[in-house]
């Protein structure tokens, strides 16, 4: 299976339907795939093609879905850069991969025109933005574009996304997806983690290049909609769970407990699944969130490299309290070796 077949997929049967709220404005499947068909032609006449690398500088907004379907429509390899890095950093993963195009957001300009200065041959292209003549504005070219998609002849060993991770080590390597890759974390999250319907949405405030965003596609498949925030902000958070019906969130334990200090958690009567990793989460937290919340939460481990989940602690599990400190079952995908670095082959025992 490929990945850019899921997005037409989604497209096609649910056309109509909403299928991404950012702020006030509500757009439909149909206009997505018609930004990302526009986008990929765009992209194509920069240059951008099967097998090339493109940087992306962006925040969560409206453009962030289509570009990432845009990317797999043209068959170019997105190199996503965590806006929080030091320049040093980000100069370094760009030279590393090879990108000689970066998109950017608007908010972001700045961070882009530096990057563009400390790397030669590196073009700039603005989603409604353009910094310096020789830039490109991604949006100003949509009317210039066709709106079709441009069916560009990808294979399922097409790599389609190299995410740096810092990982266990400290040190910054790129992990790579390919088209079939890609295309099986939607298979792993829908096996393990979740079944989104068509009344489904899921929230997401934490940036969209990491573990959030592979939350996308199983719920544009389902028919679900993602409701994208710019940041994470508890009031606004839970503000956003009423009143866009929020079904699902997405959280690491810091999120947790910064919601658990406000007084309005219980308001969320929406929710039907609290999805937490990335990190250990504290007993006593998880504790006070079952208290507050109820048996709605699962938990998830796993690795960039093999993303998104290996196991899995369900709803069920969380109700015995001798579970709460377990990373959970074997993922349904995932077949687990323990070892132990003095013994040359693997532990005895399951756990």
């Amino acid at each position: 299976m490929l990945a850019v077949e899921l997005v037409r997929r989604g497209a096609q049967r649910f056309a109509d339907r909403t299928a991404v709220v950012v702020g006030d404005r509500e757009f439909s499947f149909a206009e997505i795939d018609e930004r990302a068909g526009r986008l990929a032609n765009a992209l194509l006449a920069a240059g951008a093609g099967r097998g090339t690398r493109v940087g992306l500088l962006v925040d969560n907004g409206e453009w962030s879905i289509p570009l990432d379907f845009a990317c797999l429509k043209a068959g170019v390899t997105r190199v996503p850069l965590n806006a929080r890095l030091a320049v040093a950093e980000q100069t370094r993963m760009l030279a590393e991969t090879g990108v000689t195009l970066l998109v950017y957001s608007k908010p972001l300009a700045q961070r882009a025109v530096t990057l563009a200065e400390a790397l030669d041959g590196l073009r700039l292209a603005g989603l409604g933005d353009r910094q310096r003549a020789q830039d490109l504005d991604l949006v100003a070219e949509l009317d210039r574009v066709p709106a079709a998609d441009p069916r560009v002849a990808v294979a399922p060993d097409d790599v389609v996304l190299a995410l740096y991770t810092s990982g266990t080590t400290g040190t910054l390597k790129a992990a790579q997806h390919t088209q079939a890759s890609y295309a099986a974390i939607t298979t792993n999250i829908l096996a393990n983690l979740l079944s989104p319907g068509r009344g489904s949405a899921m929230l997401h405030a934490a940036s969209l290049i990491h573990a959030s965003g592979t939350f996308v596609l199983p719920y544009w498949i389902r028919g679900g909609r993602a409701v994208v925030l710019p940041g994470f902000d508890p009031g606004s958070y839970l503000d956003s769970i009423t009143r866009h019906r929020v079904t699902d969130v997405n959280l690491v334990p810091t999120m947790l407990g910064l919601l658990l200090a406000g007084s309005t958690v219980d308001a969320a009567a929406t929710l039907d699944t609290i999805v937490y990793g990335a990190s250990p989460m504290p007993k006593p937290l998880i504790l006070e969130a079952l208290d507050r919340f109820g048996p709605k939460f699962v938990q998830y481990y796993g690795q960039t490299e093999a993303p998104l989940c290996q196991t899995v602690l369900g709803k069920a599990d969380h109700l015995q309290t001798d579970l709460l400190g377990s990373c959970g079952h074997p993922a349904v995908d995932a077949e687990l070796l323990l070892t132990d670095p003095a013994e040359s082959g693997p532990t005895r025992g399951d756990r």
